[in-house]
């Protein structure tokens, strides 16, 4: 039962985003809620946890930064911004009973994906193991590098964008500079490195019951790749001449040196 009662307060929590969307009619404001919908979750089921270990107060912090940098990130970015063309599309095909089909295809969605990929903080404050040998430490640390170089991605990669953006003498450019010079999606590459991380800190407690968390940063990557992130933006830049010249040299995805003279797109 415990998990079902983390799952309907995410659920209220998407709910009243749901609202908020409506009263603004953007359903783009779902990206807002996305960030938090994850400190929600770590909140209440450590609530329901009763008790606190360093393995989940590490998984607070790192939850807690990753999800309030994000939101307010993307607070500034949208809030008073144009539904994003992805929900306009979405309007565009549904044509009827909008309200309707926004709740459940979008936020009902999206709170059972970030219910989903949830699961490594969900095992991590429900577990019973308080050990925190050698071993446990070292997996820990290992998680905890490995998040910061996702959040760093993350982190950079927004920051170098939005300032690229910002210069009117950009306007019309593809940015290729910083680390968008390595891999075409930087963010990207952050935010799904991240999730490692934050699977190999629950891993830490070497509970067997956490390697159902792979599901998490395994879905993320799978829905970054090939689904939701990265797909989206090649289709929309498809026919962009400058940006297919970028793409013939830097990596889509893991960061590598840019490549010299190669026609293909990688």
């Amino acid at each position: 039962m415990n998990y079902l009662y983390i799952y309907i307060v995410l659920l209220i929590y998407f709910s009243i985003w749901f609202i908020i969307s409506q009263i603004k009619k953007n359903n783009g404001l779902v990206d807002i809620a996305w960030g938090l919908s994850f400190l929600v979750t770590t909140v209440s089921s450590l609530i329901i946890s009763k008790e606190l270990t360093i393995t989940k107060v590490i998984m607070l912090v790192v939850i807690a930064l990753w999800g309030f940098r994000l939101t307010i990130y993307l607070f500034i970015r949208n809030w008073n911004k144009k539904e994003d063309f992805r929900y306009q599309k979405m309007r565009n095909k549904w044509q009827t009973k909008l309200k309707t089909k926004a709740f459940f295809k979008v936020f009902l969605s999206q709170s059972l994906f970030s219910y989903l990929i949830s699961l490594p903080i969900i095992l991590t404050n429900l577990s019973n193991n308080h050990n925190f040998k050698l071993i446990n430490q070292l997996i820990l640390l290992l998680g905890l590098i490995i998040f910061l170089i996702g959040y760093t991605f993350e982190v950079v990669g927004d920051y170098q964008l939005k300032k690229f953006k910002q210069n009117p003498l950009n306007k019309g450019k593809i940015m290729d500079q910083g680390l968008w010079k390595y891999t075409r999606h930087p963010n990207y590459f952050g935010e799904a490195t991240l999730w490692w991380g934050i699977t190999i800190i629950s891993l830490s407690t070497l509970n067997k019951t956490t390697l159902v968390g792979l599901i998490s940063p395994i879905t993320i990557t799978l829905l970054l790749l090939y689904v939701t992130g990265v797909p989206l933006l090649e289709k929309r830049y498809k026919d962009n001449l400058d940006y297919q010249t970028y793409a013939n040299k830097t990596s889509k995805f893991f960061p590598l040196p840019p490549k010299k003279n190669n026609p293909k797109v990688v």
